[in-house]
């Protein structure tokens, strides 16, 4: 068994693109077991090019543990997955479940990075797998921002939270909102995506509004992470509503980093 810093700290590479052109694949190998001996991948066009070889790394990474890996073939060529920090492990024996799907989701968006440039990441939240160690903690002290959804959904299907269809959504950190002067647009996650054009996540502003509690997206905050975190739920007869989920994945960057992600909302650092 590893450290908890050693299950945790993780590098954010992935592209959005890739996330958001493979999700009808995501929800095709969601619907059954990951691996029927657990060693060997379930059968899926993932494996077919390296867009969706690249998501199944990640995917695989967030789902198992480490220590556990599968490998995929395609024209005698052989992959290999490993895990990394166990937000689903039981889905070696079954279907991934909705919760797990939301766990799963929100780990992926916390490692897309539109820049390509991978850079450590600390990830924490509310599951025993995102435990986090002091020195982890000491070394990575700078909270960016917080992510929650579902990939996993088809975009006709009513999942069990009441809303419809696969949702991205993000929310930034204290320090953000402190640093970039209450101006949202400021503190948006432009690093997740290559474009603003061609982004699907949906940024909500600031997880906790220190300007106004109330108007802040999670409204269940403590140390070990946010909670309750409030997206727009899809419009039905005329009405709206909010969704909420409890599934947060909030990253925190060490000092060099995120100086170098906002270098405009940098003012409190010496």
């Amino acid at each position: 068994m590893g450290t908890s810093e050693e299950a945790i700290v993780s590098t954010n590479r992935l592209s959005m693109n890739r996330l958001s052109m493979n999700r009808l694949s995501m929800n095709g190998l969601s619907m059954n077991r990951l691996s029927a001996d657990g060693r060997k991948l379930a059968t899926t066009d993932l494996l077919l090019d390296e867009d969706g070889r690249e998501l199944l790394r990640y995917t695989i990474g967030c789902a198992l543990p480490e220590g556990q890996s599968l490998v995929g073939t395609v024209n005698s060529t052989t992959y290999r997955f490993d895990g990394r920090i166990g937000l689903a492990p039981d889905w070696l024996r079954g279907p991934l479940p909705e919760k797990a799907q939301r766990w799963v989701t929100a780990c992926l968006l916390a490692h897309v990075n539109g820049y390509g440039v991978e850079v450590a990441i600390s990830l924490r939240g509310r599951n025993p797998a995102l435990a986090t160690d002091s020195a982890e903690r000491r070394a990575y002290q700078q909270e960016e921002i917080s992510f929650f959804g579902n990939v996993f959904q088809p975009l006709g299907k009513r999942d069990e939270l009441g809303d419809i269809g696969s949702r991205m959504y993000s929310c930034g950190g204290s320090l953000l909102q402190l640093s970039c002067a209450d101006d949202a647009s400021a503190f948006a996650p432009e690093r997740t995506c290559a474009s603003k054009a061609d982004c699907s996540l949906s940024f909500l502003g600031p997880c906790r509004d220190l300007t106004n509690l109330k108007t802040s997206v999670c409204k269940d905050v403590s140390l070990e992470g946010y909670g309750g975190c409030q997206a727009p739920t899809t419009v039905m007869a005329g009405k709206s509503g909010m969704t909420r989920y409890d599934e947060v994945v909030t990253v925190f960057l060490q000092r060099p980093d995120f100086s170098a992600f906002y270098p405009l909302c940098t003012p409190l650092f010496p």
